[in-house]
């Protein structure tokens, strides 16, 4: 635009130069979306009302038998139903007849309708690569995708103190680990113990997820990782983002073994940049070990990608500020109804109006595999400094 102060004369006698050129600023790395089609996980014409599936919570009981120790019979549920609606974004555009006449030759500084389908679908690119991320149980998110934060929610911390291995503490004591899953994904509730369990072994003592519990109990349930607790700083007074970072880090990593299938393993964690910037700082070059993976981030050409314990860590422009998140792309998915992702139409001609309309939607969802193959970093309490 012009400066305010010209005067008027310059104003009606020279022209601003107006570069032809397009600067595109929206453009981002979208490295979940790349993993979960590296990984063959965005699957395409789907159909159906919504799309449930079943999750196994239970064992069948075992029982003690000496070889002719009678046995009874009884029909076990090992099942839940888990069930999520389909959602979907668009994206629209026109321009007028006298416009797209107007936008040809050396007058045109863009070429505004031969590339509007393209901008429309990166548009929608752009607005999708929050999708994974978002809470879609939320009321103000009902055409949101069932991100990552549909079933992250938590109230409380995990108190290591008590005799129970899954009591909830309200009061947040900064010492504590782990924030006390309190979430409901799919129509199933993610809290500890909700469905009953306990843990094995008879006489054995400490709190989830250090000792092993029976499948009920967390089958459900991800790992909230208090990335504040003053206990991972060595029993220290203080506990921060800053001096806890790589141990926090590595206590999600590690408590999602549990699951023991490889399959189900942490293979990524992506960050708020911010607390990637703070973690680079405090993982030293020494501790790094460089790991190539087939279908990993950096074999896909991105640099910003470190290792720590073999599982890629990274940052993302779409990850909320002030939280981390440990995926096992394996058990992601990104259903569609369409045969594609997103769907460009047009142009359609309106004779009413004389204009050419243009339009990009996408219909679908993601879906998690049981919210205990994740976990997620959190401020449960408040920064100690």
């Amino acid at each position: 635009m012009a400066s305010p102060t010209d005067w008027s004369r310059v104003i009606g006698t020279t022209i601003v130069n107006h570069l032809r050129e397009e600067e595109l600023t929206t453009f981002r790395k979208f490295k979940i979306f790349a993993m979960l089609e590296s990984s063959g996980n965005v699957i395409m014409n789907q159909s159906g009302r919504g799309f449930d599936w079943n999750v196994r919570y239970r064992n069948a009981p075992v029982t003690g038998n000496t070889g002719d120790t009678p046995r009874t019979f009884s029909r076990v549920n090992m099942w839940k139903r888990a069930e999520l609606p389909w959602r979907g974004f668009t994206t629209t555009d026109a321009i007028y007849r006298r416009e797209m006449l107007e936008n040809r030759g050396q007058q045109a500084l863009v070429d505004v309708a031969s590339k509007m389908a393209e901008r429309l679908k990166e548009s929608l690119e752009q607005h999708l690569s929050y999708q994974p991320y978002r809470d879609g149980n939320l009321p103000q998110n009902e055409n949101d995708f069932h991100g990552l934060e549909s079933f992250l929610g938590y109230n409380g911390t995990v108190d290591e103190t008590s005799s129970d291995v899954a009591a909830p503490r309200t009061s947040l004591n900064t010492a504590d680990r782990f924030g006390f899953p309190s979430d409901n994904y799919a129509g199933l509730s993610t809290e500890l113990g909700y469905y009953g369990g306990g843990r094995i072994g008879a006489g054995t003592t400490g709190t989830w997820p250090d000792v092993p519990v029976d499948p009920e109990l967390d089958y459900y349930s991800p790992v909230i990782i208090n990335y504040n607790a003053t206990s991972f700083n060595e029993g220290g007074t203080k506990g921060n983002w800053t001096l806890n970072c790589v141990q926090a880090i590595r206590e999600g990593i590690h408590q999602c073994k549990r699951n023991d299938t490889k399959e189900a393993q942490i293979d990524l964690v992506c960050i708020d940049r911010s607390l990637y910037i703070k973690f680079l700082n405090q993982y030293n070059d020494q501790e790094r070990i460089v790991v190539s993976k087939e279908n990993g981030l950096k074999a896909m050409g991105f640099s910003d990608v470190v290792t720590l314990d073999g599982v890629e860590v990274t940052s993302e422009y779409a990850c909320p500020n002030g939280r981390g998140y440990g995926l096992s792309i394996g058990n992601v998915e990104l259903r569609c109804l369409e045969n594609q992702l997103m769907v460009a139409e047009g142009p359609f001609y309106s004779e009413e109006t004389q204009s050419y309309r243009y339009a990009c939607s996408t219909l679908g969802n993601m879906r998690f595999k049981s919210p205990r193959n994740f976990f997620t970093l959190a401020p449960v309490t408040a920064e100690v400094n």
